[in-house]
C-alpha cells in the first residue's frame, strides 16, 4: 500500500481528495492531534516518509493580502516540501499549480504560451514550478506540475465567483459582479480529484499539464445559469473596469492525449450541486 503525503489536507481540494484516497495510507499536514507549520523546515522534515508527495499547500488569493505572504506560504514551503522529497527519496511529487499566463496571446492557451503571471498569487506559484522543475533536473525526483483554470464545487470557500453567486442565491444578499462578459473556464472539483488520483500512477521525469473544460463561460452566462436553476433571482449589481482578461480558456489536448482524461461534469449539473 503507498503511502501517500497530502499537503493542504483542511483545504477545498485536500479535503474532497483525501475521500477518494480510501485505499492508500494518508499522512497529512493537519489532523485532530497536530497541525504542521510548512514553513517550519524542521517540522516538514519530520513528517512521516511518503511514496508520493501531492503537494496542495498554498496561500489562495485574497484582497489586500501581502506580497511576501504569497511567498512565505507557496515559495518557502514548496521549498520545504522537495527538501523532504529528497531527504526520504520519493519517487513523485505532483505539485497543484494556478494559471500563470496572465493575459492571453491566444487561445486556447496551450502549456507553450509564454508565462506572465498577472498577480502576486501567481508569481508565487510560478516560482514554487520554478523549484520543482531544479529539484527535479538534480535528483531522482519526478515531478508533475498542474495547472489548473478554475476549479468549483461543494464546499468551496466563498471569495471566488462562483462560490459568492451561490452564497447570494441562497441568502438573497446583494452582490457586485465587476466584468460581467468576463469568460472563465470552470472545472467541477471532483473531475479534478479524478485527474489526480489518474495521473499520480503516470510515469514522467517532469510534465506540466493544463488543467480545464476546454470551454469558457461569461460571468453573466454563469449568473443566468444559476437564477434558471434556482427559480430565484439575484439582488446584482454590475460594475466594469479595464483590468480584467476578457477570456480564458484551456487547451487540454496534452493531458487528453498523454493521460486519457476528459472532465466528465458539465457546468450546469456542477452547479447544481451546489444549489442542492
Amino acid at each position: 500500500m503507498d503511502k501517500i503525503l497530502v499537503t493542504g489536507s483542511k483545504g477545498f481540494i485536500g479535503k474532497n481528495l483525501i475521500k477518494k484516497l480510501t485505499k492508500f495510507q494518508i499522512i497529512t499536514d493537519s489532523d485532530k492531534f497536530r497541525h504542521i507549520n510548512l514553513n517550519d523546515e524542521k517540522q516538514v522534515m519530520d513528517l512521516d516518509s511518503a511514496d508520493i508527495v501531492i503537494h496542495l499547500a498554498g496561500k489562495i488569493p485574497q484582497k489586500d493580502f501581502e506580497q511576501k505572504k504569497y511567498f512565505e506560504n507557496n515559495v518557502s514551503v514548496t521549498r520545504n516540501i522537495l527538501k523532504y522529497c529528497i531527504k526520504n527519496k520519493i519517487k513523485k511529487i505532483i505539485y497543484v499549480s494556478s494559471y500563470i499566463y496572465g493575459k492571453p496571446e491566444y487561445s486556447p492557451i496551450d502549456e507553450t504560451h509564454s508565462i506572465n503571471p498577472h498577480t502576486e498569487y501567481s508569481r508565487s506559484k510560478y516560482e514554487g514550478e520554478k523549484l520543482c522543475k531544479f529539484y527535479s533536473d538534480n535528483s531522482d525526483l519526478n515531478v508533475i506540475i498542474l495547472r489548473p483554470f478554475n476549479i468549483f464545487g461543494q464546499s468551496m470557500k466563498e471569495g471566488f465567483l462562483i462560490s459568492n453567486l451561490i452564497n447570494s442565491i441562497k441568502t438573497g444578499k446583494k452582490i457586485t459582479i465587476i466584468n460581467k462578459n468576463s469568460k472563465r473556464d470552470f472545472l467541477y472539483i471532483d473531475d479534478f480529484i479524478d485527474l489526480i488520483l489518474k495521473i499520480k500512477d503516470y510515469n514522467s521525469k517532469f510534465d506540466i499539464f493544463n488543467v480545464g473544460v476546454g470551454r469558457s463561460y461569461s460571468f453573466l452566462e454563469i449568473i443566468e445559469k444559476i437564477e434558471k436553476i434556482s427559480s430565484k433571482k439575484f439582488n446584482i449589481d454590475f460594475k466594469e473596469d479595464n483590468t480584467f482578461i476578457e477570456d480564458i480558456k484551456a487547451d487540454i489536448t496534452k493531458i487528453n492525449n498523454k493521460i486519457d482524461w476528459q472532465p466528465k461534469i458539465k457546468l450546469d449539473e456542477g452547479l447544481k450541486k451546489m444549489l442542492e
